[in-house]
């Protein structure tokens, strides 16, 4: 079952790379009744940046995902078009080096549709810590399950962070781990907003692939395998509470 499930996981990371190596090849972008779809890349980082359907001088705020420990997969599909549905552009990372984040950011941040537009950073598990470390001026982070271990935070003054994890299949004993975790988001200067779900646990909107019933994933921080049971309607009113926030977050006036 687990096998089949990385199978898949693997077929769809490869229709990413495919999708961004057409896409580099092409002279002109092409034409998306929903928006437009181009290749990025930062370094020996790459991706797809997708953009809202508008005008093509519109300036526009922009959301980076960082995938969790096996790469990308179909679970960000669901918040992509959430997003885009928002007018906020997406950039899913396809190719994503650990040590250049940062110079993935910056290079977004001088890209023409986005200059000098708020930039926010969705992270799966092993993304969501990462995308908690990272050391980068931005509007919003979101933190989808990075576990409740110990982690070297980035200054986040009274940045956004919207933090949700598991509510199901988790220790009694890490409890007072997720507490330090928020306590500590707090001390690195973040105004933190928490979020459970009812029966949610690890990577609850990993999609099954069509595979039946539960299998295992790493958890987020690398430490063991754990069980996963997808859930499509938990999956669906992540998404739309992840956009929600980050529209909140990136759309607002600016002081």
């Amino acid at each position: 079952m687990l096998v089949a499930t990385l199978v898949g996981a693997e077929a769809d990371a490869h229709e990413h790379e495919r999708r961004t190596s057409s896409i580099a090849e092409s002279a002109e972008v092409p034409a998306d009744p929903d928006g437009t779809v181009e290749a990025f890349t930062a370094g020996s980082a790459a991706g797809l940046l997708s953009l809202p359907p508008g005008p093509a001088d519109r300036r526009l705020p922009a959301v980076i995902i960082l995938h969790d420990s096996l790469g990308a997969d179909g679970r960000s599909a669901a918040y992509i078009d959430q997003l885009i549905g928002a007018g906020i552009a997406v950039l899913d990372l396809v190719e994503d080096p650990l040590d250049e984040a940062a110079e993935v950011v910056a290079a977004l941040a001088a890209h023409p549709r986005i200059a000098r537009q708020p930039l926010g950073v969705l992270g799966f598990g092993a993304g969501a810590r990462r995308a908690a470390t990272l050391r980068a001026t931005l509007a919003a982070r979101a933190l989808l399950y990075p576990g409740c271990a110990a982690l070297p935070f980035a200054p986040m003054p009274r940045e956004p962070v919207l933090l949700v994890n598991p509510s199901a299949g988790l220790p009694p004993d890490t409890a007072p781990e997720c507490a330090r975790l928020v306590e500590g988001l707090r001390g690195a200067g973040a105004d933190i907003r928490t979020k459970t779900y009812p029966g949610a646990g690890y990577a609850w909107d990993y999609p099954a692939y069509g595979v039946e019933g539960v299998f295992r994933l790493p958890l987020a921080d690398g430490s063991r395998r754990v069980r996963v049971e997808p859930r499509r309607d938990l999956a669906a009113l992540s998404a739309t509470d992840v956009a929600g926030f980050f529209a909140a977050s990136l759309l607002a006036p600016r002081r």
